[in-house]
């Protein structure tokens, strides 16, 4: 007997038992029915840590290879960018990879609450580095424009794809729906881990430079996570509704 007979039998019988005013039990063979169904639908489980504990998990990650990276790549902002400089725009990278690391804990997490709308996080951890940069570096190019720049954008993204891939690595503990907004924490968290490296090698510290070519970068990584999001929510869902009984 097909599985989708036997639910929509077992489902017709409670729907009659739960509208009657009162009556007998249900019978031992409807019971063992109930069960039988039940049963089959249950998976096994890895229990999933604690909010706090990714939020330690995701920003460890996050400052092991953003310091790694930069003892290892060339440090030549070091002696191009004052002791000013280079606090305040560490101090506003950083920021951003906290505020993405603590909203994709958040999502691994079934119904935990979190004070700060996404849409709001987005545009703090968006806003921060332009205003930053635009405060403290100078407003001039030195030279080729693109000929500097893309080198840059190619490094962040070199950095960012296999951040982004470790970041859904650990993100797949947790129970997560597809999302748009999935999709950009995941790629925007791998975005500002890659940031920061870039920052403190780039010779070019320039604002044009900067925003065009680290933070275009970043922009672009944040919204392709998005559209991947947006694309398996919709998967999901064709999933769902194939599956769903006739």
């Amino acid at each position: 007997m097909p599985d989708n007979f036997v639910e929509n039998s077992v489902e017709r019988r409670l729907e009659k038992w739960a509208s009657a005013p009162s009556g007998p039990e249900l019978s031992p063979e409807t019971q063992r029915k109930i069960q039988a169904v039940l049963t089959s639908s249950l998976l096994p489980v890895t229990p999933i840590p604690s909010q706090s504990r990714l939020v330690f998990e995701l920003l460890a990650v996050f400052t092991v290879c953003a310091v790694g990276l930069t003892a290892i790549l060339n440090k030549a902002a070091f002696h191009l960018m004052s002791g000013v400089q280079m606090a305040l725009i560490g101090a506003i990278l950083a920021t951003g990879g906290i505020l993405f690391s603590f909203t994709l804990a958040r999502r691994m997490v079934p119904g935990s609450r979190w004070g700060i709308p996404f849409s709001l996080m987005l545009t703090v951890s968006g806003r921060l580095p332009i205003a930053g940069t635009a405060l403290l570096f100078p407003w001039r190019t030195s030279g080729p424009f693109v000929a500097e720049g893309w080198p840059c954008a190619a490094l962040e993204l070199i950095i960012a794809v296999p951040a982004a891939f470790v970041y859904w690595l650990i993100a797949r503990r947790g129970a997560l729906f597809a999302s748009p907004g999935l999709g950009a924490t995941v790629t925007g968290l791998a975005a500002f881990l890659a940031l920061i490296p870039l920052q403190f090698q780039c010779m070019f510290q320039q604002a044009p430079h900067l925003l065009l070519w680290h933070g275009g970068a970043a922009v672009l990584l944040i919204g392709l996570g998005a559209l991947i999001g947006e694309l398996g929510r919709r998967w999901a869902a064709v999933g769902r509704r194939s599956a769903a009984p006739a």
